[in-house]
Formats: structure tokens, C-alpha cells, sequence
């Protein structure tokens, strides 16, 4: 591998942070939504029958 292509990986790699960073905050932003609204529903008659706890 020359100078040139490292460079070049390097480039590439440092430019997919910021990307990667900012979907894994939006997944955690859209898990934690979720979350929220089942915690506001009612428990469902099938957690009701197999006795599942919220």
C-alpha cells in the first residue's frame, strides 16, 4: 500500500464518522420514542394472559 492510498482510506474513514454518529443518535432517538408511547398504551390482553409485567 502506497503513501497515496492510505491517505486516501483515511480520508474516506474520517468522513464516515460524523455519518455514522448521527444514525446511530437517530435510532436512539427513535428507540427511546418508542418506548415513550408504549409506555402511555394500556397493557394488552396478551400480556395480560401470559402474565407478562410492563
Amino acid at each position: 500500500m502506497t503513501d497515496r492510498d492510505c491517505t486516501a482510506h483515511i480520508a474516506e474513514t474520517s468522513s464516515l464518522r460524523p455519518v455514522v454518529i448521527l444514525v446511530f443518535t437517530a435510532k436512539m432517538m427513535v428507540a427511546g420514542f418508542l418506548v415513550a408511547q408504549a409506555s402511555l398504551f394500556p397493557a394488552s390482553p396478551v400480556s395480560q394472559v401470559y402474565g407478562l409485567p410492563r
